[in-house]
């Protein structure tokens, strides 16, 4: 993990690992499209990334706020869709809000809470390592949780990756001696491998998942896109009935947001402006993973 961080690293490393991702069918070639006003009346519900799409960072990238005022003026449903598994939902709702979004609870689907209900089914006297900063607020998890060092590591049950911002390359080790010695569940909140920020990218927990089972042959549960449990959770809140096709993902990651888009049979977009396909050769990316959007544009 000590190789530069940066949007060519992430999409070799999302190369290296395709073959554990979801399988989709994609369209032959792509729509070019200067902003999403192209596309607000060929779908009812429009899917939203989070990092490279709503904000970078903490900053909300320009012209998105007006989009999604757009497409509820429109009359068209609006989700977020995000791999932000740190944040407890009131404190994701906050920080939207902050940059000038207004979602209900109702619209934020994040992996946080995917996580949640799959903890939820576990046996109530398990313990669980939680790697995650002091602002996760792991109390909120529901199960036996404490933060993941040395003590917990050996002792737990469990481990959960919820967010990894202060992880070195010591306590990957460690996590991979430990497991290889008494596998266990381990349970990720964010499959992302970087997020896109001001200044760059950062590691996430995905990142880390990958290469404990590159370490140890352990298959972590993840939770998130682009797996099912992200779409078809988004789905359901979508309601019976809908049409897949009015259906719209926007996301800035090839393997992520198109592939999980396209596993669950609705349309994507992919936005190249403001997140991992930044400075990337676009058309040559696309090519060489064989994971082709619907649209294309510079953002939302």
């Amino acid at each position: 993990m000590t190789a530069e961080i940066d949007a060519k690293w992430a999409f070799r490393r999302y190369r290296e690992i395709q073959h554990r991702l979801p399988t989709a069918r994609f369209p032959e070639s792509s729509i070019a499209c200067v902003s999403c006003a192209d596309l607000i009346g060929q779908f009812d519900i429009f899917a939203l990334d989070s990092f490279g799409v709503l904000n970078v960072g903490e900053t909300a990238v320009a012209g998105a706020v007006e989009a999604v005022e757009t497409f509820r003026a429109a009359g068209k449903r609006v989700f977020v869709l995000t791999n932000a598994a740190s944040t407890p939902l009131a404190h994701l709702r906050g920080k939207y809000e902050s940059m000038g979004f207004e979602f209900a609870d109702e619209e934020i689907v994040s992996s946080r809470g995917l996580l949640m209900s799959a903890l939820a089914g576990y046996d109530d006297g398990m313990r669980w390592a939680v790697a995650a900063s002091k602002s996760a607020e792991i109390e909120e998890l529901p199960c036996n949780a404490v933060p993941l060092d040395e003590v917990s590591l050996k002792n737990a049950d469990g481990i959960v990756l919820l967010g990894m911002r202060d992880w070195t390359d010591t306590d990957q080790q460690k996590l991979q001696e430990e497991l290889a010695r008494r596998p266990r569940p381990i349970l990720v909140g964010n499959p992302d491998l970087v997020a896109p920020r001001e200044n760059g990218f950062t590691l996430q927990p995905g990142a880390y998942a990958h290469a404990l089972r590159d370490a140890t042959g352990i298959a972590p549960d993840l939770f998130g896109k682009p797996y099912a449990n992200a779409f078809d959770t988004l789905l359901g809140l979508a309601g019976p009935g809908i049409d897949l096709n009015r259906v719209l993902m926007i996301g800035d990651t090839l393997h992520t947001d198109i592939l999980g888009g396209a596993a669950a049979g609705i349309r994507t977009a992919l936005a190249t402006d403001h997140g991992i396909m930044r400075g990337l050769d676009v058309e040559a990316c696309i090519s060489e993973s064989g994971i082709r959007p619907d649209f294309i544009l510079p953002a939302i």
